[in-house]
């Protein structure tokens, strides 16, 4: 059976649907097709190289570069990547001042500092930020050429 998407809450208007193909060596593959079987792309689960790492994400989307889905601290330039480190080290020096932020609350979050955040994709294409994403709570398309029905495909696989 695929995963269906519709555009209506009683089922009746048909998106898009999603067909997942075999692939070798952990790989995930979902073709996506639009309401009248046409292929609109494809949404790819690429496993990691090395244990301790994440999967990353393909966004296939015919006429366009390939979409790579990257984890927000390797994204980037240098610099950028640079300011992100800074940026957690001053977060985790101020969490750790406990006579400043009370036990148990976070200097970012203001409660739960402890609780694991979400994942945050950047999508790249060709040098441009298409997307970003931060798990399946928020999806943020950032250019109008991308198919929406893409995003949601991803947004319904969800980041496991």
């Amino acid at each position: 059976m695929e995963t269906c998407l519709y555009e209506d809450p009683e089922s009746q208007r048909l998106l898009c649907y999603l067909v997942e193909e075999e692939r070798e060596g952990g790989e995930r593959c979902y073709r996506v097709y639009d309401a009248a079987g046409e292929a609109i792309g494809a949404v790819r689960r690429i496993p990691p190289f090395r244990k301790p790492l994440k999967h990353t994400w393909r966004i296939e989307q015919p006429g366009h570069p390939e979409i790579v889905g990257r984890n927000e601290w390797a994204s980037g330039g240098a610099k950028q990547m640079a300011d992100r480190a800074a940026g957690k080290v001053l977060t985790g020096a101020l969490n750790s001042l406990t006579h400043v932020v009370p036990s148990g609350e976070g200097a970012t979050s203001g409660s739960g500092g402890s609780q694991r955040q979400s994942r945050k994709l950047e999508w790249w294409s060709g040098g441009e930020l298409v997307m970003v994403s931060q798990s399946i709570k928020s999806l943020k398309v950032k250019v109008d050429w991308l198919d929406r029905r893409l995003a949601f495909s991803f947004a319904v696989l969800g980041d496991t």
